[in-house]
């Protein structure tokens, strides 16, 4: 009886193995964005400051950061900012900026990563693959 069990297995461990991951993903997934974590230094670009445009981690960085914080001068790191949900600064321009990339005006508002420009800083930015 043991013999002619064994091959009997032997066909139901394909038929198993699709019974336990159907939902296995079967199509490439290859053009998925790759997210990577990033810690840097201030980087003075003018790009940073520059009011509240949507694309200035694309313009300055080539991909969408998707969250980031802010290491203040007392070395305290700020909890996590997403861009357009909970970064817009408390701070504004004073002066407009000559900007060739993205010109900003004189008290116009800016998101918190305009403090990459003077802080350390770490983001998570997504690039196409």
């Amino acid at each position: 009886m043991t013999t002619m069990m064994l091959p009997l297995l032997l066909l139901a461990l394909p038929v198993i193995a699709l019974a336990v991951a159907p939902d296995a993903v079967h199509h490439n997934i290859n053009t998925q964005a790759i997210c990577n974590e990033v810690t840097r230094d201030p980087i003075q670009e003018c790009v940073w400051p520059a009011g509240l445009n949507p694309f200035a981690d694309q313009i300055a960085e080539g991909g969408r950061i998707i969250a980031y914080r802010i290491q203040w001068f007392s070395g305290a790191w700020s909890g996590w900012y997403v861009p357009g949900y909970n970064d817009l600064d408390n701070k504004i321009n004073l002066q407009g900026g000559p900007c060739d990339e993205l010109p900003y005006g004189p008290n116009s508002m800016r998101r918190k990563w305009a403090s990459f420009y003077d802080h350390r800083h770490t983001y998570i930015i997504c690039k196409a693959a």
